[in-house]
């Protein structure tokens, strides 16, 4: 039976007392308009001058789970990583302190740290070449203990911590996922989510959230199709009997799985007549089924918010969007 608006609205009453923390691979989304053809060259090179104009930032990678959970209602939020000392550091700050974020864990590295940051120019063509900062970033194993003590200090108090993976180095590695596990075993009472572009295999304690690629890589086949529900649930099963935990798949138009060793449930994406911008999609998935789970809401329940946060912010168009509890019921 589908939720009802009364429900989801009690849902969104807890939701907004979660303490929430979030560790992981924070970063700027910088957005620009960019015109490449202006007949404008510089007299010092002799190039065309690009003329760029709109820009506008919002928080990428775990910061945009961080955005999805304000917009959700989340109003006691901590994260725990680093950043740079730059003006993108910078603005980082700036975007956590508007949605009064608890940034005292987010430790600042003074050299040799790049803020990281997608810079996606936007032309007549769509998305143009994106320039990256500091998605290669080495951080010393002091600074990583730091966050470490920081965490387990924090966790008594903490209703859900999410992990996020989306980098090849700078903060996760499998190494420290492993001592991660240590700590998260301490607290069998704090909801663990990750959601972890390479590491998979290595998180235990947690629900792993995965699209059918990663689920394809980390049991080690070419591909999984969407559609295939029955291939998705077999291939987790599989993945299951390695890591142990449970899994939320993201399956795109086609919907989203729960799969646990102990039962399977599955929600159908909504239909949607309209252009479609898939970015972030899956965040607002940790977010919500996060947020919702923490609240004490069954699983079902916290598939069809999952799922109805999702429809929301794919309408997005060029942005990583998040939706509200107005949107929500808009949508319904």
């Amino acid at each position: 039976m589908p939720l009802q608006p009364s429900k989801i609205k009690e849902i969104f009453q807890q939701i907004k007392h979660l303490r929430v923390g979030v560790i992981g691979d924070f970063a700027v989304d910088f957005y620009y308009e960019i015109n490449q053809q202006t007949q404008e060259f510089s007299i010092e090179t002799g190039k065309e001058v690009f003329w760029g104009s709109k820009p506008k930032t919002s928080l990428g990678a775990a910061g945009n789970v961080v955005q999805n959970l304000a917009a959700l209602g989340v109003e006691n939020l901590h994260v725990f990583g680093c950043v740079g000392d730059d003006i993108y550091g910078r603005e980082m700050q700036h975007l956590f302190q508007k949605l009064n974020v608890d940034n005292a864990n987010l430790k600042t590295i003074q050299r040799s740290w790049d803020t990281c940051t997608y810079t996606k120019p936007m032309s007549v063509n769509g998305e143009e070449n994106r320039l990256d900062f500091g998605t290669h970033n080495t951080l010393s194993e002091a600074v990583f203990n730091e966050i470490l003590e920081a965490i387990e200090s924090a966790l008594p108090a903490l209703n859900v911590l999410i992990i996020n993976q989306q980098f090849p180095n700078p903060l996760l590695t499998p190494q420290r996922i492993q001592q991660l596990n240590d700590i998260l075993s301490k607290f069998p009472n704090c909801l663990f989510v990750a959601d972890l572009r390479a590491y998979g295999l290595h998180i235990k304690h947690s629900i792993l959230k995965v699209n059918t690629e990663e689920l394809a890589r980390l049991v080690g086949i070419s591909t999984i199709e969407e559609a295939d529900e029955t291939a998705c649930i077999l291939h987790a099963q599989t993945l299951l009997e390695k890591m142990g935990g449970s899994l939320v798949i993201t399956r795109g138009e086609h919907g989203i799985s729960y799969i646990s060793p102990t039962e399977t449930q599955s929600i159908k994406a909504l239909q949607l007549n309209t252009e479609l911008d898939t970015v972030g999609a899956g965040d607002t998935v940790v977010a919500a089924f996060s947020a919702s789970r923490g609240t004490g809401a069954s699983i079902a329940q916290s598939l069809e918010i999952a799922n109805l946060a999702a429809a929301v912010t794919v309408q997005k168009l060029h942005q990583t969007g998040t939706a509200t509890l107005d949107e929500i019921m808009n949508l319904m």
